[in-house]
């Protein structure tokens, strides 16, 4: 038996369903949760999210931009500012954007506010080929 696994954002709900398995991106690196998992409340980072459903035989995948997890005896809720599922994903056009984020980071200063966001920005798109491109 597993955990009930609930991801919203603030204007709809992602994912409501059983699952078994929920990898999140952390602060400190990945983490999974597994059934009797012990509780806890976690910042979620810009990265991919997976998850394995309750048949154990879908893996799903989707790109989040940040937000928070929440893991009680029996659920897990994943409050995302923004979440991306492989189907809204245009990979040709992130993997340009992609070149075009790793260009502007060689030609700016590091540890400037404007970098940070540059740096963010290649993050994002880097994650968005990732995912996306599992499914072409």
């Amino acid at each position: 038996m597993g955990f009930y696994l609930e991801i919203v954002t603030p204007d709809k709900q992602i994912v409501s369903e059983e699952a078994d398995k929920v990898v999140c991106p952390g602060e400190a690196g990945e983490f999974c949760v597994l059934p009797g998992h012990a509780p806890l409340l976690s910042r979620l980072m810009l990265g991919e999210l997976r998850y394995v459903d309750s048949t154990l035989s879908n893996e799903h995948f989707m790109v989040v931009t940040g937000g928070y997890v929440e893991v009680t005896h029996d659920k897990v809720s994943v409050l995302a500012d923004e979440c991306i599922r492989p189907r809204e994903m245009n990979v040709p056009q992130a993997e340009a954007d992609l070149a075009k984020a790793e260009e502007i980071l060689k030609t700016m200063e590091k540890d400037t506010e404007a970098y940070q966001k540059a740096k963010w920005d290649y993050d994002y798109f880097r994650a968005v080929v990732k995912v996306g491109k599992k499914f072409q």
